[in-house]
């Protein structure tokens, strides 16, 4: 995935590239609704899944939370910070690896006020797992063909 950053002095502004394949009949479509809306296809795409995303529901009602809303609890620059976030937001929604890394963390006595994983979020000690961040992903990595997680206990100091 390419990325691409503004040459503009004093700019932060980062878009991603992404290449997809679609129908032509919806290319057409999407090329008509720039023209109605005065838009660049790139603008109508961006629209389009900003507007799928804030009707998508995530769960059952009455308790149904929107992909857009999840998405805004979720969504940090910080690596570390959105793998947290979204574990414990929607930990339903982890991908084998970040599981692996997360069952590391809840095993890990290391990163809990209380000696161990609890489902309060002020238990975790983020700013240890932020310190301990590169760390804690190579341990995992050091250990994936391991038939259980491994604890993270080997500080260095």
């Amino acid at each position: 995935m390419a990325t691409k950053t503004s040459k503009r002095a004093g700019e932060t502004s980062t878009t991603v590239s992404v290449g997809i394949r679609i129908d032509p009949k919806i290319k057409f479509a999407l090329d008509i609704m720039g023209r109605l809306q005065k838009r660049s296809l790139t603008a109508v795409i961006e629209w389009a899944i900003s507007n799928a995303l804030a009707q998508q529901a995530i769960g059952q009602p009455p308790n149904d939370l929107k992909v857009s809303e999840a998405i805004d609890s979720i969504w940090s620059t910080d690596e570390c910070t959105r793998f947290v976030n979204l574990c414990f937001v929607l930990p339903s929604m982890l991908t084998y690896d970040e599981r692996r890394i997360w069952d590391t963390i809840l095993l890990s006595p290391f990163f809990w006020m209380t000696g161990g994983a609890t489902s309060y979020r002020e238990h975790f000690m983020e700013g240890v797992l932020r310190d301990h961040w590169t760390a804690l992903r190579e341990h995992v990595e050091e250990h994936k063909n391991s038939p259980s997680v491994v604890s993270f206990d080997d500080i260095p100091f």
